[in-house]
């Protein structure tokens, strides 16, 4: 049995990253793997959920048996470099599931104006870019490991700054079996579920239903920072009784199932979008604004890419979705033939297990 050891910032969930960390595991052991994982602080909710993924868990310590023990070492997030030097080379990879690595600001847009950026990292630029809030990321160090990623869209920026082998894990989502009913009250039930920051557009959502005039409602479903400037636009729109806050969700089931269409108004280049593969694998079509890898799994066949920011298009869009109920039921058949094509639990496996067989 080969042993795989995850090194991530929490024993709990926080957002994206944990969610894969978990599920992956699960997985993983599924298929005859020992997953282990060692965190770097506490913090996260589901903590229990979490660790149960495991085979177990523990802080991470240098003195760890676990890394002793490991086959593969797989880092989900950027560690304190003076760590670095104990992990082996040749079986020691960086996931890259985000922009932290070559981004200071960490979100890849500028603070003024929020523009997307498409440069490689610079030291003077960026520092400046950030404010000088944030230390330079240590890219040097991190280049001397092979990197994951789970769109091309990051390949193509690790590879601009300096990065020499990156290998693409296919993602996995497992399919829901349950016919999907649309509109079942003629009003149409839009979501939106991920944390409630700047980046994830949330603002940008309810901009574009302050313009809606056709039946709705409207589920946001995570925390963060911004909920209360986001329940005050709420309140300033008039939308309080279309508009319906849920707190965190760990098991969005239920969510999918009262849901016709995951609205995912990204502001920030977002690295792939799992939330949108793990809509279309219920059978709900996505509509998006075209940032990051969203577009390598969406097109107009299970949804909407949208130009980035452009509300007026996107209210167009809610708008023909609500007018023609057998598209949506049409796309979303799509993406769970989609899905089940190309992100399915088995090919994410025999990639890990081809990973794990070219290592010396």
């Amino acid at each position: 049995m080969k042993n795989i050891v995850y090194i991530g910032q929490y024993n709990g969930i926080i957002g994206g990253i944990e969610r894969y960390m978990q599920k992956s595991a699960e997985i993983l052991r599924r298929n005859g793997f020992a997953v282990q994982c060692l965190y770097m602080e506490e913090g996260g909710r589901d903590q229990h959920i979490f660790s149960a993924a495991f085979d177990r868990i523990q802080h991470f310590s240098p003195e760890s048996g676990f890394l002793k023990m490991a086959d593969l070492i797989i880092l989900h997030n950027i560690i304190d470099v003076k760590y670095l030097q104990i992990l082996p080379r040749n079986k020691t990879y960086f996931f890259a599931h985000d922009h932290n690595i070559y981004c200071q600001r960490h979100h890849y847009y500028m603070p003024i104006g929020r523009i997307n950026c498409h440069r490689t990292h610079n030291k003077w630029i960026c520092r400046l870019c950030s404010l000088g809030r944030n230390p330079a990321p240590p890219l040097a160090e991190y280049r001397k490991f092979p990197a994951l990623v789970l769109s091309e869209f990051i390949r193509g920026n690790l590879c601009k700054n300096g990065f020499e082998h990156v290998v693409k894990l296919p993602a996995f989502i497992t399919c829901s079996e349950q016919e999907h009913i649309f509109l079942p009250d003629n009003e149409l039930r839009i979501l939106f579920l991920g944390q409630l920051i700047r980046g994830k557009g949330a603002d940008l959502m309810l901009k574009t239903l302050a313009k809606l005039d056709i039946p709705f409602r409207c589920t946001i479903a995570g925390e963060g920072k911004d909920r209360r400037i986001l329940e005050s636009m709420v309140e300033k729109y008039g939308l309080q009784s279309k508009v319906f806050f849920t707190g965190f969700v760990s098991d969005p089931a239920e969510l999918w199932s009262n849901s016709d269409v995951l609205f995912f108004p990204i502001r920030w280049q977002e690295p792939f979008g799992l939330v949108g593969l793990e809509a279309l694998a219920h059978g709900v079509p996505v509509i998006s604004f075209d940032l990051g890898g969203v577009r390598e799994y969406l097109s107009d066949v299970c949804g909407a890419l949208i130009p980035e920011k452009n509300i007026k298009q996107a209210t167009e869009t809610l708008t023909q979705f609500y007018r023609q109920p057998e598209l949506l039921k049409t796309m979303g058949q799509n993406g769970l033939t989609l899905v089940k094509n190309q992100f399915s639990e088995k090919q994410f496996v025999e990639k890990f297990k081809e990973l794990i067989g070219g290592l010396q």
